[in-house]
């Protein structure tokens, strides 16, 4: 029986339409770089959205977003799982909505995207009490802190842009056509990006952005039907396709500032220089029908997943 504390997610169109879908949280060990499950746990039973997991504490807490209904009414709220006493607990608990929980770069407290009575969608900082707007900057659909002061944010639009935001500048545009998984690059001091100006016609490409010297360098196209990421503790990129993750290591990043036409006209994977996808993790015993969305622990020791409840 799941131990949950609470009071569901009515968030941006900057994704694929939304379904039921639940959480899986792995268990890893490693031979020879190679991970293997030593425990899996269905942390969520619902049949409403379940998405956006995030990891906290150095891996003893999983934040997560989840949204609740009350007749033809949905919100969000952001929930806390413990992975040591497994409960659940909801956070925030407010009349609005919130969702892409992550901690903040210093010290205690967690931020959001917050999305108000008009529809408006904010970066939100939760520090005390009922927290704060961070900056102007809007409508923001996800984010990574760069500094305390600093994040870069996908701003919903047509384009949707990439945007360095702050709570006293005006905001920049870095770059357009991204996708919503922002990260940073462990151990390199580089964020991450997905990109693709023509999503009918090509896969996404996952992009760097330098904050030394403000430029995006492209580091591999993902895989065919791959759209969301994140990064393992020692620089692997890893996404979900089917209900397979798939892994690239992150080597040497090309350095070239990147345009429009440059991400039109991606490398052939079969050329014998493109840096490959390889299997990474099978969960076909878990995940049947998919999954998405997925964070490693900083030590690498656990992995959330967000497992599709039904074909997509």
């Amino acid at each position: 029986m799941f131990k949950i504390l609470v009071s569901l997610l009515l968030v941006s169109a900057s994704a694929p339409s939304y379904a039921a879908s639940n959480l899986w949280l792995f268990s890893l060990s490693y031979e020879n770089d190679k991970p293997f499950i030593e425990q899996a746990r269905k942390i969520t039973d619902t049949r409403a959205y379940t998405n956006q997991p995030h990891f906290f504490d150095g891996g003893q807490r999983l934040y997560y977003t989840q949204s609740f209904s009350a007749g033809k009414a949905s919100q969000t709220d952001i929930m806390t799982y413990n992975l040591v006493n497994h409960y659940h607990r909801n956070i925030t608990y407010t009349a609005d909505s919130e969702y892409s929980p992550t901690p903040l770069p210093h010290g205690s407290g967690f931020s959001t995207v917050r999305v108000d009575d008009n529809g408006k969608q904010w970066l939100w900082i939760y520090d005390e009490g009922q927290g704060h707007k961070f900056s102007e900057a809007e409508p923001v659909g996800y984010y990574v802190w760069m500094n305390r002061d600093e994040a870069l944010a996908f701003v919903l639009g047509k384009p949707h842009t990439l945007q360095k935001i702050s709570t006293d500048t005006k905001p920049l545009v870095l770059d357009r056509n991204i996708g919503p998984s922002l990260w940073p690059i462990p151990e390199t001091g580089l964020y991450s990006y997905t990109k693709n100006p023509d999503p009918a016609s090509q896969p996404w490409t996952l992009m760097s952005f330098d904050p030394k010297t403000q430029q995006s360098s492209l580091l591999v196209t993902l895989p065919d039907d791959a759209y969301y990421m994140a990064w393992t503790p020692g620089a692997k990129a890893i996404t979900a396709v089917g209900n397979e993750i798939l892994a690239w290591d992150f080597r040497e990043p090309v350095v070239a500032e990147m345009t429009d036409s440059d991400i039109l006209r991606p490398q052939p994977s079969e050329d014998a220089n493109t840096p490959l996808w390889r299997s990474w993790l099978d969960i076909s015993r878990y995940c049947q029908h998919g999954a998405s969305r997925l964070h490693m622990s900083a030590k690498g020791t656990h992995l959330a997943v967000v497992c599709n409840d039904t074909p997509q």
